[in-house]
């Protein structure tokens, strides 16, 4: 009799196991994030018909699917444009997270122009596409020997417009 039941209950679970679905399983072992490459200590660049338009160095570069990782990232833009005034844009943070053309920073920000605008803060997220940073955190600011600071952070890189929330100026008005 005990016999029968164990051979009925091993048949009926087995009926039961079959039926159900193992692709759950399956897409939940998919959903996990892997990078497809890892480069230590990567240069990147970028280039056009005359120069080198972007440099990209960093300690650490993680290719996803969707996104890359930067650890540790310098990012040099060079001036395309002759109308404008200055060599080149520098973006530096210890961890940078790329979507697109919209570039996610953390820890340690420092935004350059040149030797004249320097811009520090924890996070900000720069669009490389429109030229626009911003931020929602405090951040100083120098623009030549000013100094700017204050929160939420606007800045178009293009039409040099900036905006922020409790701002703070410190003008340099000595004559030489």
């Amino acid at each position: 009799m005990a016999l029968k039941i164990f051979v009925s209950l091993s048949l009926f679970l087995s009926i039961v196991f079959y039926f159900i679905p193992v692709d759950k399983i399956k897409k939940d072992l998919k959903k996990e994030d892997i990078a497809l490459f890892i480069f230590e200590n990567p240069i990147m660049y970028s280039l056009n018909d005359s120069m080198v338009t972007k440099k990209i160095i960093a300690k650490q570069a993680l290719r996803y699917e969707t996104r890359d990782e930067m650890y540790f990232g310098d990012i040099t833009v060079n001036n395309q444009d002759i109308r404008k005034e200055f060599k080149s844009e520098n973006i530096k943070a210890d961890f940078i997270v790329k979507k697109g053309a919209i570039y996610n920073l953390k820890d340690n920000v420092e935004y350059k122009r040149d030797n004249f605008i320097k811009i520090d803060t924890q996070e900000m997220i720069y669009d490389d596409l429109n030229k626009i940073a911003k931020n929602s955190s405090p951040f100083k600011a120098e623009y030549y020997k000013h100094k700017y600071n204050g929160e939420k952070l606007y800045l178009e890189t293009e039409k040099n417009i900036i905006n922020s929330k409790n701002t703070h100026f410190e003008i340099d008005i000595e004559k030489r």
